[in-house]
């Protein structure tokens, strides 16, 4: 088919869609998310075709660039806007949609099935797990934003499964590897959908699983196996510590999700620093009382306190150079003297500066850096007492910058604040090397 020919085809096919789509709003009275989940299956499914219509990118980028003007477009035009806008929450979820089709097309290169089964799992998944905790959704959690429903996430586990499932077993994929990729890649997937806000699951889900699935294409069954393993133990623990902890459920899930990109891109080494973090923070380094053991924290603090170690394992895993596990373990240990201080102040008002500060610095430097000396062999002195200078100095950067540490805050400035402080003092670790 005519690149042209084509991209008229497809306009007038989501042309069709739309007001098929407003005509039902004006004729009968559907629940907005119906709607919704109706324009994006239908969006979805149409994405999904794309490779057996265009044999180049450039008539997809084009398609996508109109799709998103117009996504844009409609929530100015009243006669349009309840199509895309129906529901009270804020989403940008629409317009992220086309942008993940048109970046999934071109990274797919002309593999089919790289590209059609991320865009089922956003396609199908996402949409049955919002008609189902809509429907059926008794057993409420906290989100990111809003609350979701266990019978939700159920849901899209099954049908991101089956979405794996299906065009592995058409491409002729051992069935062995489809099956624990189809599980895997569900598992982690819905742990993606529920921590997303703001419509970024359009974004995250088709890209996170072209990512994950490109590189499990090429694993044997074994290897496959012991990442269904990691992913089973690392949302198990997190199920046993969610009263431990000061994480919301999607925030957990969050930290589930970022264990397990630590430990099957850099291996295990490099997920004793973020799980000793997520264990001791609320008992060797700060009991928890019944004052600070509310569970406020969302995946904001998941992704700040994460940010600098994904930059250390994404630079480990471009160069080639293990040595930065330093760095990362430095900037795990930044966090958890950060937070203890945080907590112990909010606790303990009356405790002298030096105090709290020498204390949540020495502690936070013998629980994350002494494991890494005794794992990697090194001199114990070294990275315990050159990391305990850089903890030291986050600390107490973040201490005099941060308003309101007799109740410190958890909004955006606050995470960015500790973010850039604990990435600013791990790179000076990098010299250490």
């Amino acid at each position: 088919m005519h690149p042209a020919l084509g991209i008229a085809v497809v306009l007038g096919t989501l042309g069709a869609l739309l007001g098929a789509l407003r005509l039902w709003q004006r004729r009968g009275t559907p629940h907005p998310e119906l709607v919704r989940k109706a324009l994006h299956v239908g969006m979805g499914l149409v994405a999904v075709a794309l490779p057996w219509v265009f044999a180049s990118p450039w008539p997809v980028a084009a398609l996508c660039a109109l799709a998103a003007v117009a996504m844009l477009a409609m929530r100015a035009l009243p006669a349009l806007r309840g199509v895309v806008c129906g529901v009270e929450r804020a989403s940008w979820g629409d317009v992220y949609f086309p942008v993940a089709v048109g970046v999934t097309f071109a990274a797919a290169d002309g593999n089919k099935v790289l590209y059609a089964v991320p865009l089922l799992l956003l396609t199908l998944a996402d949409a049955t797990a919002a008609l189902v905790g809509l429907r059926y959704g008794a057993h409420r959690y906290r989100a990111t934003e809003g609350r979701k429903s266990a019978e939700g996430s159920l849901a899209f586990f099954a049908v991101a499964f089956l979405s794996v499932l299906v065009p592995l077993w058409l491409a002729e994929v051992d069935w062995r590897k489809t099956l624990l990729i189809g599980a895997t890649l569900g598992l982690l997937v819905m742990a993606l959908e529920a921590v997303a806000w703001r419509g970024l699951d359009n974004l995250f889900v088709p890209l996170g699983a072209f990512l994950l699935l490109r590189v499990y294409l090429g694993l044997d069954p074994n290897q496959l196996l012991l990442r269904l393993g990691m992913a089973l133990a690392l949302l198990g623990l997190m199920l046993a510590l969610r009263r431990q902890t000061t994480l919301n459920e999607s925030a957990l899930l969050g930290a589930a999700f970022a264990g397990y990109v630590f430990g099957a891109v850099g291996g295990w080494q490099w997920l004793v620093a973020p799980l000793t973090l997520l264990v001791t923070y609320t008992t060797l380094l700060s009991p928890r009382t019944r004052r600070n053991i509310a569970r406020i924290h969302t995946v904001h603090g998941v992704l700040s306190v994460g940010a600098a170690g994904l930059v250390w394992l994404f630079l480990s895993a471009v160069m080639e150079w293990p040595a930065l596990l330093y760095p990362f373990t430095l900037a795990f240990a930044c966090h958890l003297a950060i937070i203890g201080t945080a907590r112990l102040r909010f606790d303990h008002p009356e405790l002298p500066t030096p105090v709290l500060l020498t204390t949540c610095v020495v502690k936070s430097a013998l629980l994350i850096l002494l494991p890494y000396a005794l794992l990697t062999g090194r001199p114990a002195w070294w990275p315990v007492a050159m990391g305990a200078a850089f903890v030291a100095l986050a600390a107490v950067m973040f201490y005099f910058t941060q308003p309101g540490m007799e109740d410190c805050p958890t909004d955006t400035p606050r995470w960015v604040r500790q973010a850039l402080v604990a990435g600013m003092c791990s790179a000076l670790g990098v010299w250490m090397i």
